[in-house]
């Protein structure tokens, strides 16, 4: 359809044809889905020549325009503002590093206890020992310390004592400085320990001495110890013996009024000597050697006893208490000893440097029969 020349050309101008096709498109009954354009914070150049718009189009464009200037005006302020001294900068710069290593050590220990929270039980670290050493069974368990100058055989057999029979509350008592050695011999070790039960003392025995004569080729001797034959034998005769007891009638007595021999609850493994273990000798003692005569050769090396008890055994005899005052009072002994020596010494030392500064008289006249006879004849001539 041609249009007629005055309407076409009133469309030449642009905003004229935007209002023909709102209103055919108002007429149709179409509602134009016409995205607003986004907001534009970037500062833009604004003409001075505007151009003349009519009606909704001009007061849009107006709206826009205030906009654009507010946000402009924002803009310059921000930039217009004073900027802070060049002097302070330096001094926040230096004090960022220092601000956020703070913040990162706040930081750290928070997520490590998030991830040990989130952790479950058999990823989480292990008690330390210190902790572990609070136990009861822990302090039950440990092992003694050494003594000066031990024999080599005296660490693997505290051990094997404490890790493979399962001895508690190990205790070494030194008896080397007892004078004189005691009936178990001279350089004494003595180790003390607790059994659970009259059947582990014997069982933990019996293993000790078998250990002892393939390891280290020696011949201990067990006192006390229950071999495990004999062991049976007492047993079936105690059974026996109850059994006869309930068939005639008698009343069945306490464990305690009964001596059957099967509860010593004491056992004494001595290893004999061994190698090592020897004290250091004094000046004193090796003047005193030097001194001695007689046959034979001196015995070297030093002798290990295992002193193993029940609980209530180990309570009924403390032998700990009884070794310790005997150490204590040969160890009283021993310095009265050296006291004495000393002064002894320093008399004599004395007795010799006063012989050395006194005047010397000559040798002494030496007797001569024949000198004495002719004198003596002499003198008998004169008195007649």
């Amino acid at each position: 359809m041609a249009l007629q020349r005055p309407i076409s050309t009133a469309l030449r101008c642009g905003n004229c044809q935007r209002s023909v096709l709102r209103s055919f498109i108002a007429s149709v009954g179409i509602q134009p889905d016409v995205p607003s354009p986004p907001l534009r914070h970037q500062r833009r150049a604004i003409s001075q020549s505007t151009p003349r718009l009519r009606g909704v189009d001009e007061r849009l464009w107006q709206a826009q325009v205030q906009a654009d200037h507010a946000l402009n005006d924002i803009n310059e302020t921000i930039n217009q503002s004073p900027k802070a001294s060049t002097t302070d900068e330096p001094l926040e710069e230096a004090e960022q590093p220092e601000r956020e290593e703070e913040v990162q050590e706040q930081e750290q220990p928070q997520q490590k206890t998030k991830k040990e929270d989130n952790l479950p039980w058999y990823l989480q670290a292990q008690q330390p020992f210190a902790e572990q050493a609070q136990n009861p069974l822990a302090a039950r368990q440990r092992l003694p310390d050494l003594p000066d100058n031990p024999p080599s055989i005296l660490q693997p057999l505290l051990e094997h004592v404490s890790v493979e029979l399962g001895m508690d509350d190990l205790t070494i008592l030194d008896l080397r400085s007892i004078d004189p050695p005691p009936a178990l011999g001279a350089n004494l070790f003595m180790i003390i320990g607790t059994a659970r039960s009259e059947k582990h003392l014997h069982v933990s025995a019996d293993r000790l001495c078998r250990w002892l004569r393939t390891t280290y080729k020696l011949h201990p001797y067990a006192d006390g110890l229950l071999g495990r034959n004999e062991l049976k034998l007492k047993m079936r005769r105690k059974a026996k013996r109850s059994k006869l007891m309930s068939a005639v009638g008698a009343k069945a007595s306490g464990d305690s009024e009964i001596d059957d021999g099967i509860r010593t609850g004491w056992v004494c493994v001595n290893l004999g000597r061994v190698q090592g273990g020897e004290l250091p000798k004094t000046k004193e003692q090796i003047r005193r050697e030097e001194n001695i005569v007689g046959f034979g050769t001196q015995t070297t090396g030093s002798n290990v006893v295992v002193q193993m008890m029940t609980e209530e055994k180990r309570g009924e005899i403390d032998l700990e208490n009884l070794w310790t005052e005997l150490l204590e009072r040969a160890q009283k002994q021993k310095g009265a000893l050296e006291i004495v020596d000393a002064e002894k010494q320093s008399t004599a030392a004395a007795a010799e440097a006063s012989s050395s500064t006194s005047p010397s008289f000559g040798p002494a006249a030496s007797y001569d029969p024949a000198v004495y006879e002719s004198d003596h004849s002499a003198d008998a001539q004169l008195r007649a």
